[in-house]
This record gives C-alpha cells, structure tokens and sequence, in this order.
C-alpha cells in the first residue's frame, strides 16, 4: 500500500457508504459525512491488515453506520493490487456483521 489518499466504497449487510482515508507510513486516518476512522495497517507483500477505529463527527438525520452503531473498531483483512485495495472485515461491536472495502488511491 503506497502513502496516499485513498477514497474508500464500503459496506456491510445494514448499508453502504464511500468515504476518504490517508494512509501513511502505517497509519490511517480519514472519515466520510457522519464518522471518522483512525487506525493502523500493515503490509507484507500483497496483503494488508489493519485496525481501524469510528467514531462520530456530525449529528443529522439520514446519516448512519453502516455497523448500526458508531463507535467501532473494524479488523480488516486485505488484497492490495497496485493502487487498489479490496478488503473484508469484522468488529466486535457488531458480532456476525460482514464488512467489505474497496479503496483506490486518488492522490499523494
């Protein structure tokens, strides 16, 4: 995974959102319209891993989790094919929820 932004499409069974994330040197961070994401990553060849956690930002009707609860931490399982990143994951806030990623890097 190249230092970068990337814009993330992601989803779990409750609902889908897009969003942005920097990642540099193993850390991340980034958010979408509701939440905010902090975390960490790592990679060893053409996986990545990762732990990520939200939290939210903003307060509005219409804007959701797509956990059904705003305050996770996500552990992230990933396939990194030059500047995109396809991923599953799962939180414990939210036992027996999938979570998939798609990231693609858009900028330095």
């Amino acid at each position: 995974m190249r230092n970068g932004l990337y814009r993330v499409h992601f989803q779990t069974p409750l609902g889908m959102g897009a969003g942005v994330v920097h990642a540099t040197d193993g850390k991340m961070w980034g958010g979408d319209a509701g939440l905010y994401y902090v975390g960490s990553y790592s990679t060893e060849g053409d996986r990545l891993t990762a732990v990520v956690s939200t939290n939210r930002h903003t307060t509005h009707n219409g804007i959701t989790s797509v956990f059904g609860v705003d305050k996770v931490t996500i552990n992230l399982d990933g396939q990194v094919s030059g500047d995109s990143i396809s991923a599953k994951g799962t939180s414990p806030q939210a036992p027996g929820l999938s979570f998939t990623a798609e990231l693609s890097r858009v900028s330095d």
